[in-house]
């Protein structure tokens, strides 16, 4: 950065587009807060309300970056936009999450919420339904019936002509490339997930087990390792929304799954079928597939700090996470992802795992994102998906929250 300057420090137009029914918008709003995009995200939520609200009170004009630094994420008046880029950052979140949201099948007639680049103001349209008239159009005036056709006459026509063909195959272009960009999205994430989709045995996913004495240990504030909420059968908060998303995946492809404790599961179940394992150091079976393989999660290598460690550089950590410290000044956290045939279970695993929390989370979030998936696919060898595999994963941390999943290495075999 050269400067003390930032591209985002306005809040852009004045108003956004005209509203008309300002109950639609905070209908469509909350629609969208509850789709898989936002619903576990807190801090994405707060934001997009606070500026889809303040845009319907008319104050569209006052979404600056400071403000909202301010008021969406508890910065000081005198905070240093240039330094602490988190208004940016979600902001820039938040315009990718609304442009999954109205990708996906059953949001094309929705109202529409954007938030254009550069400004924070949103604005708000709905486009037009099937069978809706188009605008009305004034009549063309009359032609002459007996106007005589010039040979420049001609050559106007045969221009036109032309110029509408050249529309139509750049707009046909256009399309097949958003269409087939489309379809590469997902067809990366299925093949990713073809040892399931194609097995005759139904999937088996077993889940972190957290027995309670975990809890309470005394700390002022909770670390990263008393942010679950646990169930009866003591199951991970995060590694059940884990097992949500990707159970998604599979049952639109028909494919129900069993759910397991890591805590109770045998070894005689998991080699019935091919396995899930969710969690991290909280699941004893990925601990124990990920014994077989190059990338894997250590705890307590210094009392609170637990780390992904590389098996070929002498089980060096490379990837740590200290969760003695308050939860909140946890800047980092990292996950594995691996798919691979299992020597222990003898069937295709696949392991979704973090360090902490927000590690498995946002693991879950990468192999059920078809954007995020394809783009690894894309710098991955061309036989990725019949090879097996391990993904080190980073996702930024701001309060506590957890940022979209970058990969930081890969390992094929």
């Amino acid at each position: 950065m050269t400067s003390g300057k930032t591209s985002e420090t306005s809040g852009g137009p004045a108003t956004a587009s005209p509203v008309t029914d300002s109950e639609l918008v905070l209908a469509q709003l909350k629609k969208i807060l509850a789709s898989q995009a936002f619903r576990n995200s807190k801090r994405y939520t707060r934001f997009l309300t606070y500026v889809v609200e303040q845009t319907l009170l008319g104050h569209g004009d006052q979404l600056k970056e400071r403000l909202l630094g301010i008021e969406v994420f508890d910065r000081p008046a005198d905070y240093d936009v240039a330094t602490d880029p988190i208004v940016r950052v979600a902001a820039g979140e938040i315009r990718k999450r609304l442009a999954q949201y109205y990708m996906e099948d059953g949001h094309e007639g929705d109202l529409h919420i954007q938030m254009h680049p550069g400004a924070y103001v949103t604005e708000f349209s709905q486009p037009r339904r099937r069978g809706t008239p188009a605008p009305e159009q004034k009549p063309a005036p009359p032609v002459a019936a007996n106007l005589e056709v010039t040979p420049s006459h001609h050559f106007l026509r045969s221009r036109l002509a032309v110029g509408l063909a050249v529309a139509l195959l750049v707009a046909g272009v256009i399309g097949a490339v958003y269409f087939s960009h489309s379809v590469n999205r997902q067809l990366a994430l299925d093949r990713f997930w073809d040892p399931f989709l194609h097995s005759t045995d139904s999937p088996v996913f077993c889940l972190g087990d957290v027995t309670p004495h975990s809890e309470g240990t005394g700390a002022s504030e909770p670390t990263g390792l008393q942010t679950g909420t646990y169930s009866n059968d003591h199951l991970a908060l995060a590694d059940v929304k884990a097992f949500n998303r990707i159970s998604d995946i599979l049952a639109q492809h028909g494919k129900q799954a069993t759910v397991l404790n890591s805590g109770s599961a045998t070894l005689a179940d998991l080699r019935q079928h091919p396995a899930v394992f969710v969690g991290g150091s909280d699941n004893q079976w990925t601990m124990q597939s990920l014994a077989s393989v190059r990338f894997r999660i250590v705890q307590g290598l210094k009392l609170s700090i637990n780390a992904i460690v590389d098996s070929q550089n002498g089980l060096q950590p490379r990837w740590v996470v200290d969760f003695g410290v308050p939860y909140n000044s946890i800047q980092k956290e990292y996950g594995i992802v691996a798919r691979f045939h299992s020597p222990l279970t003898d069937q295709a695993t696949v392991v979704i795992a973090g360090i902490g929390a927000n590690g498995t989370i946002a693991a879950s979030d990468f192999v059920t994102t078809p954007s995020y998936f394809k783009e690894f696919a894309d710098h991955a060898p061309r036989d990725w998906d019949q090879r097996n595999m391990e993904i080190i994963l980073e996702t930024e941390m701001i309060h506590g929250d957890y940022g979209p999943p970058k990969v930081v290495t890969t390992y094929f075999w």
